[in-house]
């Protein structure tokens, strides 16, 4: 249970962390035309989101090494489990970018100092005790 826990707090992190639908921060396009973006056009334009798909893409390859096993799996060989497991996790980031509607920072700032917050600590002292009955003591 304490890893799926860890692994929720992950994927909620990361989605903030991205700055992309629902929490585009600093784009606000509803409020700011395209945010920062609007600046920039052609090759910027492009490697602006070229960068933020290679930032999915090692969120996905780092949530698939910390809680889906990496490259281990049956039949396959380990770089194809690998990328199989990453690109799952990816089209999963991507999905819940599509469906959910932008946050405001306020709402942001609420959910995690709220709920993320407090949800890590938590899972953060029960690892820690985990850890402590399983060794005896």
């Amino acid at each position: 249970v304490i890893g799926q826990i860890s692994f929720i707090i992950f994927l909620l992190s990361g989605l903030a962390e991205e700055n992309r639908t629902p929490f585009d921060i600093p784009e606000a396009e509803s409020e700011l035309v395209a945010g920062f973006t609007v600046e920039y056009s052609s090759m910027k334009f492009a490697l602006f989101y070229a960068a933020e798909y290679a930032h999915i893409l090692a969120l996905s390859a780092l949530g698939t090494i910390l809680f889906l096993g990496g490259w281990k799996g049956p039949l396959l060989p380990s770089p194809l489990w690998f990328l199989i497991k990453s690109l799952f996790l990816f089209l999963i980031l991507l999905w819940i970018r599509w469906s959910y509607l932008r946050v405001r920072i306020d709402q942001l700032l609420g959910f995690s100092w709220k709920f993320l917050f407090p949800l890590s600590v938590l899972n953060l002292l029960l690892t820690g005790l985990v850890i402590i009955l399983r060794k005896g003591g």
